[in-house]
């Protein structure tokens, strides 16, 4: 089976010359990447963004779409990570507004102790995340009504007493991944194979690339190199430049659409054994549920039938009112998640970023681990090291559409 990462290119021959130089060449176009080209070019500084396959069509097209502080991170006592998370989910706010849109989630419990918790933990998480941009008055967060419960097909039959709502951010990833790489003036290598590097020294100089368009072949130069390569990291250290060091764990979760339920207008998040979180949203006309995790091998993975069967067991205990063996899945998609390495359990480990500068070449950085939320303020951070320049309007910039629409979206 091929890997939907890299689809056909599209036809017709690339206009751009056989010689490209850069400041700073970035590899892997997904969000990481797209957010480190639109920072240095708000700092002035030429950049190259190079992909096999388009920007965003990798990793950035099957994450939850989810801008959000952690909320489980609560259960893991991981506080300063989540308060990261939050202070970027009101910044997403801002510079996205067309890309985004709030939801009041709802958290089920299944007694009156687990409700009191989740009332004192949820209220905490809304408190240090009281800053949310253009909030919807008609969302009500904290308890919900037993009435509302009640009313949605999902509270009856099952194992819940009620829920408490909170705050939370939604997004299209890859509309936004493209909407970072747009509002960029970055040369745009995509659909490009890296084939050579050039090393001059102790630093990489320059990179063969050919061209999947048409098969002809390019040269990159640039000064500094960044390699934002997602779940491909190790695989391309190990096929350029013949290392074995393992930097990254994968972790793969699955997803599952099904036809819209009436009644299901507000998305779910329910607690799961082992800190894990099973998601039930609405949304684009579809109801979106997921997901279940293991730990895989580079690159794309496909589903596993004892992963559908999972999730819908999963389901039928939690939700019983809904017949899901009977809903017709319309589609299904499986992401891979970095994780820098480390012992234990992938559901306990956390989205901690990591960027590393590499011992042999001194002018190369890798982006290891993070996650859709704080890719902008990690890139951020690295753009200020690269450059020696600070720039406020990072998180007050609003992003350039790629698509060229002006009026709200979906």
């Amino acid at each position: 089976m091929s890997d939907p990462a890299w689809p056909a290119p599209p036809q017709g021959p690339c206009a751009l010359p056989a010689t490209v130089d850069a400041e700073v060449a970035i590899l892997g176009a997904g969000i990481h990447g797209a957010a480190l080209a639109r920072e240095l070019t708000l700092r002035g500084v030429t950049c190259a963004l190079v992909d096999r396959g388009e920007v965003g069509g990798g990793t950035s097209q099957w994450s939850s779409q989810l801008l959000h502080g952690g909320i489980r991170y609560m259960l893991t006592g991981d506080i300063r990570q989540m308060r990261e998370g939050l202070v970027e989910r009101a910044t997403w706010a801002r510079i996205a507004p067309r890309r985004c849109h709030w939801e009041a989630f709802w958290m089920p419990h299944r007694s009156w102790p687990e409700g009191l918790a989740h009332r004192v933990g949820i209220g905490l998480y809304d408190f240090w995340g009281s800053e949310r941009p253009n909030w919807p008055a008609e969302l009500s967060l904290g308890h919900v009504p037993k009435e509302a419960f009640l009313g949605d097909p999902r509270g009856v039959l099952g194992p819940f007493r009620g829920a408490t709502a909170y705050a939370d951010l939604m997004t299209w990833d890859r509309d936004l991944t493209k909407d970072l790489a747009a509002s960029s003036e970055a040369i745009l290598l995509d659909f490009h194979e890296a084939e050579a590097f050039e090393v001059d020294g102790g630093g990489l100089r320059s990179l063969r690339l050919q061209d999947r368009r048409d098969g002809s072949v390019r040269q990159l130069t640039a000064r500094r190199w960044v390699f934002a390569l997602g779940p491909w990291t190790d695989g391309a250290m190990s096929q350029w430049f013949d290392e074995s060091r393992k930097r990254l764990r994968l972790s793969a979760g699955i997803h599952l659409w099904f036809d819209p339920v009436p009644g299901c207008e507000r998305p779910w998040a329910i607690r799961r054994p082992k800190g894990r979180i099973l998601f039930v949203i609405p949304r684009d006309g579809m109801l979106q549920v997921g997901t279940t995790e293991r730990e895989v091998g580079d690159g794309w993975v496909p589903i596993l039938e004892g992963e559908r069967e999972e999730l819908l067991g999963a389901l039928e205990a939690n939700q019983p009112s809904l017949p899901w063996r009977e809903m017709p899945v319309r589609a299904e998609e499986l992401g891979v998640r970095p994780l820098v390495a480390a012992s234990g359990a992938t559901t306990h480990l956390s989205r901690e970023a990591v960027l590393e500068r590499h011992t042999r070449f001194t002018n190369l950085t890798l982006v290891l681990g993070g996650k859709l939320t704080t890719a902008r303020a990690l890139m951020d951070r690295l753009a200020t090291d690269l450059t020696g320049l600070r720039c406020e309007a990072s998180t007050t910039a609003p992003l350039r559409l790629w698509d060229g629409q002006h009026a709200e979206i979906r």
